[in-house]
């Protein structure tokens, strides 16, 4: 059957030449491997004895058995199928009864970053990876934070996630008795966009605001100040702050230059497993000054409440969407975000394809 021009229009748009998230730093053991799967490829990580983190295709270029089913041998990996040894760089350097090593005989290796507990892994060509794109992203081990970490598997496209995040709307519905919950402005005031190289920025300010279930004292209202960036590939980073009340009049709409009451963080990574697939690293907490290891706890429990709220209804939207994959979209103003973000993912997919090294993206996108 052909597929309609419009489901082709709305195919995953991968781009290759960035930075996806495979793991939490704690995933990857000093002794063990691990399997992920990023834009249909295969990986397997895993640390050499020094700690550095390794990931290449879990693929042996013999017969094509997972090497995730291999065995460590120091800083090697032996497939356990037929015995062929690879180095930290995917070649080959041991084949059992055989003293020839085939030039072919490598595996291809992916550069890797581990930084703000998490592991990146450069999918695209490796000459063009460009650490300075990795945002800055709060550590387990900073002293100034205290947060908690998870992440969760979806039966959904990686997009329909990202526009989740790219419009904020959703949570005076989707999460009216968590995120949201006394917030309608979420939904009635439209956020001050500001295109980034690799994303978007959006702000909000929000008077006389309510204390939430973590910060404030009933009867009180604050004022709060709500800023995130959304970069390519999936990466969602924020760091709301509360005010005294009347603090937003004074900077008439700026953001406050003065020292908040309190502030939570949010770091979230999407990651788009396979074309119905997707994982989502997430953590949320607060600023050790702000929030106990107590607290900050209980805003993590109280976030992933409200992330499995998500999970419910983009899973349910999938299968939607997959009974009729002809079927647009009605574009809203409060699409502008996601519009605005699948755009600049269009706009990197084609320059990647006019340099000769996105055809995997073109195939993709």
């Amino acid at each position: 059957m052909k597929t309609p021009a419009a489901w082709r229009r709305n195919r995953p748009m991968w781009v290759r030449n960035a930075w996806y998230v495979a793991a939490w730093s704690h995933e990857v053991a000093d002794d063990g491997l691990l399997a992920r799967t990023i834009m249909n490829e295969p990986l397997v990580l895993y640390r050499t004895g020094g700690g550095t983190v390794v990931a290449m295709e879990d693929r042996c270029c013999h017969r094509l058995a997972p090497l995730s089913l291999g065995r460590r041998e120091g800083d090697d990996l032996r497939c356990m199928y037929h015995g062929l040894k690879f180095g930290p760089d995917g070649r080959c350097n041991e084949i059992p009864g055989q003293t020839t090593i085939p030039a072919r005989a490598v595996v291809r290796g992916y550069p890797v970053v581990e930084r703000g507990s998490w592991i990146w892994v450069w999918m695209g060509e490796a000459a063009r990876a460009d650490v300075s794109q990795i945002p800055e992203t709060i550590a387990a081990s900073d002293p100034d934070w205290n947060i908690g970490m998870g992440c969760l598997d979806y039966a959904a496209n990686y997009q329909l996630i990202n526009d989740n995040l790219l419009d904020l709307s959703h949570l005076a519905f989707v999460h009216e008795n968590t995120l949201g919950r006394g917030t309608p402005q979420w939904a009635t005031e439209q956020p001050i966009r500001a295109r980034l190289d690799r994303g978007v920025r959006f702000q909000r300010r929000f008077r006389g605001r309510g204390p939430s279930h973590y910060f404030g004292k009933p009867g009180e209202r604050y004022d709060m100040w709500h800023s995130y960036d959304f970069l390519v590939p999936g990466l969602f980073i924020q760091r709301p702050a509360w005010y005294p009340l009347g603090t937003a009049k004074r900077c008439d709409g700026k953001a406050p230059a003065e020292e908040p009451l309190f502030v939570r963080c949010d770091d979230q990574a999407v990651i788009p497993v396979t074309d119905r697939s997707s994982r989502y690293f997430y953590s949320a907490g607060g600023r050790s000054k702000d929030a106990s290891l107590e607290l900050a706890g209980e805003i993590f429990r109280f976030t992933e409440v409200a992330f499995h709220e998500d999970k419910v209804i983009i899973e349910a939207q999938q299968k939607v969407i997959d009974q009729d994959p002809g079927r647009q979209m009605l574009s809203l103003s409060m699409d502008g975000g996601p519009n605005l973000f699948r755009g600049i993912v269009r706009e990197l997919i084609a320059a990647e394809t006019s340099i000769g090294g996105g055809a995997e993206a073109a195939r993709a996108g």
